[in-house]
């Protein structure tokens, strides 16, 4: 498997790692958007782009995620689910984060009690968070950050596996010959 699919899959582990350790005690939706900011300067950043900021870098850390899901569940299985609860947030929870203004009552944040990093709950729950930084900051939606991350996830995915077939294959050339 390709070295960049291998340690974009490690980072997304410890964003959920850090999901699981953190969310339980801090579930406010303040808290969620503080993580998930966390998560893409401390978990997320790379030796060539250290510092990824805005948007692109909660796009990153959410293609992250996906590389750690891979092989467990499929994009759509992660996504649509932490839409629909980036959906399901009070009105107004976003302007009123970006104004400083009283944040609504959050939601009952649904923190699996498990350890298994590939627990699908642990995933989305992760994934919601890097979702809800979007809009919370930017000038962006949940729906477009998770389209850039599951294209971005898609193209390196496939190359990944395309590079694992192509050394398989070699190496079944190179043994017969």
């Amino acid at each position: 498997m390709n070295d960049i699919h291998a340690e974009r899959a490690a980072r997304g582990a410890a964003i959920v790692a850090a999901y699981l350790t953190l969310a339980p005690s801090h579930p406010g939706i303040a808290d969620r958007v503080m993580r998930a900011n966390w998560y893409v300067a401390e978990i997320n950043a790379t030796p060539q782009d250290p510092w990824g900021e805005g948007e692109e870098g909660l796009r990153d850390a959410l293609v992250d995620v996906l590389h750690h899901a891979d092989g467990w569940h499929t994009p759509n299985a992660v996504l649509d689910p932490a839409i629909s609860a980036v959906d399901a947030l009070p009105a107004g929870w976003a302007e009123a984060y970006r104004t400083y203004s009283t944040m609504p009552q959050s939601p009952t944040v649904d923190v699996p009690e498990t350890d298994d990093l590939h627990d699908l709950r642990a995933i989305v729950g992760a994934a919601t968070e890097l979702l809800m930084a979007g809009p919370a900051q930017h000038p962006v939606t949940a729906n477009g950050i998770a389209d850039e991350a599951e294209t971005r996830f898609l193209d390196e995915a496939e190359a990944a596996r395309f590079g694992a077939i192509r050394t398989a294959r070699h190496s079944a050339t190179t043994a017969t010959s």
